[in-house]
This record gives structure tokens, sequence and C-alpha cells, in this order.
């Protein structure tokens, strides 16, 4: 059950924002108790709390309503990335507060590897918690507004894993499923293969946001951007390779956050081969999804990218593996993946090459071209799952939605 208590204390700060909605999940009741009464002292911030005991697998996802969720994490660290995402099946991602009962830095890291974007030691102080929460107030300004753009990255360290494929069949997928505004960022800004996939000859492209003495503001980056006729908006790379090194990390950041104003679901293509510029699109990204295949060419990198993302300490960004091209007879099986990244795999696309070779040729939606094929449904379902779209019910699909289900077992 929910009990939900909202904080009244909105006189002065209510005027600049609305109530954050808090969610206090996992641990025991008289946990949950403990800081709930912690925060119902805090006054810094209008706050809507509430506390679930069971994760969505066991309760319905609309019982969390929240765009914080302060988790309370067991005395297993090792199972704290578990603990973490069991929240967030079938819906969309809210920032994370960890509360961790272990004092060390070894903690702290854990806890941020595990999906955290702060850290709070047990017993939470009230000053500590109130200016973590002004904290995350202020730097996801959006959790208290209507509207809040997602921003989703994907990237491959090995080459030729479908990365541009990927970006387009969910870019497709999410704006055939809400008809909201989506955009396209290409940052395989040598490749620029984005522009294949779709079928595109673009006339402008992010080359023209080169800072030339003006800031890039909505009106210029709207008149660079190419459309698609289903609707999707394209930034595209560079038309000429040696024009990629003119594409800083500031340029990305910029474009990035005049692409929020604009859109709803942003899509990054950052291609294979990583620069500042790369860095950048992730630390202005909701979820960076890492896309590898059944090889040890592809495993091996994978790694060492982990390796990378994690020194990088991005918080607020969640990472997720994506396996492409899923084949069940595989001598590498998902087990060995999972063993040897130490991380487990969100979701897998079965290998259809037929459909996809058959949308690129198109340049069309794969659910046009091969509504029923596995990888059609596979990338459907993972767009709904990583934005919280509503999720297919038993009578949908029937066949295909359990094909889904399937793949991600």
């Amino acid at each position: 059950m929910t009990s939900e208590n909202t904080n009244h204390r909105k006189q002065a700060v209510g005027e600049r924002h609305s109530a954050i909605g808090v969610a206090l999940v996992g641990g025991e009741d008289t946990e949950r108790e403990t800081l709930h009464k912690v925060l119902n002292e805090i006054n810094e911030l209008p706050l809507s709390v509430s506390e679930v005991a069971a994760p969505p697998l066991s309760q319905s996802p609309e019982a969390i309503n929240a765009q914080l969720l302060m988790v309370l994490l067991g005395s297993d660290s090792e199972k704290w990335a578990d603990e973490i995402h069991s929240w967030f099946d079938g819906t969309v991602r809210p920032l994370v507060i960890g509360l961790a009962p272990i004092r060390t830095s070894e903690a702290v890291r854990t806890a941020l590897r595990a999906g955290a974007e702060e850290v709070i030691f047990l017993p939470a102080d009230r000053d500590e918690l109130a200016r973590c929460l002004v904290k995350i107030s202020e730097t996801h300004k959006d959790i208290s507004d209507g509207h809040r753009s997602l921003t989703c990255s994907l990237v491959s360290v090995a080459g030729g894993t479908g990365v541009s494929t990927l970006t387009a069949g969910l870019a497709f997928a999410i704006r055939r499923l809400t008809q909201k505004q989506v955009g396209m960022l290409d940052l395989g800004l040598q490749c620029s293969a984005l522009s294949a996939v779709l079928d595109l000859e673009p006339t402008h492209t992010i080359t023209e946001l080169v800072d030339q003495g003006g800031e890039i503001d909505s009106i210029r980056l709207e008149s660079v951007l190419t459309r698609h006729d289903s609707g999707l908006c394209l930034l595209a790379a560079p038309g000429r390779i040696e024009e990629a090194e003119l594409i800083s990390p500031v340029t990305v950041g910029s474009t990035l956050d005049v692409m929020r104003e604009l859109f709803d679901f942003i899509m990054v293509d950052c291609g294979h081969y990583l620069t500042e510029g790369t860095v950048a699109a992730w630390r202005h990204s909701d979820f960076v999804l890492y896309v590898l295949e059944q090889s040890v060419t592809s495993v091996r990198p994978a790694q060492r990218f982990l390796d990378l993302f994690d020194r990088l300490r991005l918080k607020g960004v969640r990472l997720e593996f994506v396996l492409n091209r899923f084949d069940p007879k595989h001598p590498i099986t998902v087990q060995q993946i999972e063993t040897a990244l130490r991380r487990p795999v969100y979701t897998r696309i079965p290998r259809d090459d037929q459909a996809f070779v058959r949308a690129q040729i198109s340049g069309d939606d794969i659910a046009a071209i091969a509504p029923s094929s596995e990888a059609s449904v596979s990338t459907e379902g993972l767009a709904r799952r990583l934005f919280g779209l509503p999720v297919l019910t038993r009578g949908e699909r029937g066949l295909f939605s359990r094909l889904f289900a399937t793949t991600n077992d």
C-alpha cells in the first residue's frame, strides 16, 4: 500500500517550484518511516512524499508516481544495481538517491555505478539530505516543471554492431507510438550513417552551427534540420570527413540544450569513434545505450568502454547494454557476456538481417517493412520499456508481444 504525505511548507519556495514527487522505496517499514520524518522537517523545497514497499514487478508501475526515488539499499553492495533497477521496469526512469548503510568511499562509488545520482549515508542527516535535494533540484530543473525532454545516446566502441540502424529504429518507434516531436543528432561525424539509413541527402549539417560569433538558438537550429517523411528531424553529420574536426564539445552541448527545447525525444548516434564531443553528448543524455554483439571482438571493447564510463562518473546518466542481432544458438551466451561485463544485458534485439536490410534500402520504419518480424517487435518493445511508453498487454499483437517477452527473459 502507498501512503502519501504532502509537505505544505510552500509559501516562499512554492512560487518558484511545484512540489517534487519523492518516493521512498525498498528497505523495512521502520526505515522508511524514519526517513519520512526527516523529509517532513525539510522546508527548503516543497515535497510530495510517498512510500512504496514493493517494486513494480509485484505492484503496478502506476504506484510509483515520482520524479525522484530514494532507494534504501541493502547490506550487500553487489546487489545494489539490481535493487535500483528493479524499480524501472515499464516506467520512465526517475532520478535516484541511494541511501547506503555502509559509510565508505567504495560504497559511494558502487552506488553511483549502480545508477544513483547522489548517495546519502544512513541514518540520514536532515541538513545533508536538504542540501542533496536542493542540488538535484537545481541541477535537474526539469523535475519540478511540467515538461521534460528525454535524450538517449547510442554508442559502440566496436564498429559494425548496428548502432545507426538501431538509433533510427528507436526513433521511428517513438514517433509512431507517441506522435510527439523526435529529433536525431548524427555524431558519427566521419561516417554520416544516419543519413544513409534514413535515405536522406541533407543540404545542411551540424557544421553550420560551429560558432561564428553567434550562439545557437532554436531558429538557427531549425534552419539546418533535415526532415523525414515520417516527421523525424535529423541534424546531419558534416558533409565532408575533414569537417568532423570542427565540431567541438561546446557545439555538441549547446546543440543538445536547444534540441531539448524543440523536441520531446532526442536520439543521438555516437557512432564508434569516441571524442570529447561524444562524451559531451553523454553528459547531456538521460540514457546511454551501448550496443554489442555475440563476439569476443565486441565484448572486449565493451569492457574497455565500461571502464571509461565508470571513470567519467557521469551523474544522472543511465547506462544500459543492448545485445543486437541476438542468436539464441550462438556459442557465446548472454550469461557469458553478463559475467564478462559484470552488468546485466538490458534487452536483446533478435538477428533479422533481411528485415533490417529492407528497412535500410527503403529508408523507412522497420515496422512498415516487416511489422511481424521479431526485430521490429523487439525494437518497439525497447522503446516502450526505455521511455516509459504504454506496455503491450497480453491481448495486443498476440504472438509478437510474447516474442518480445522471451527476448528479455
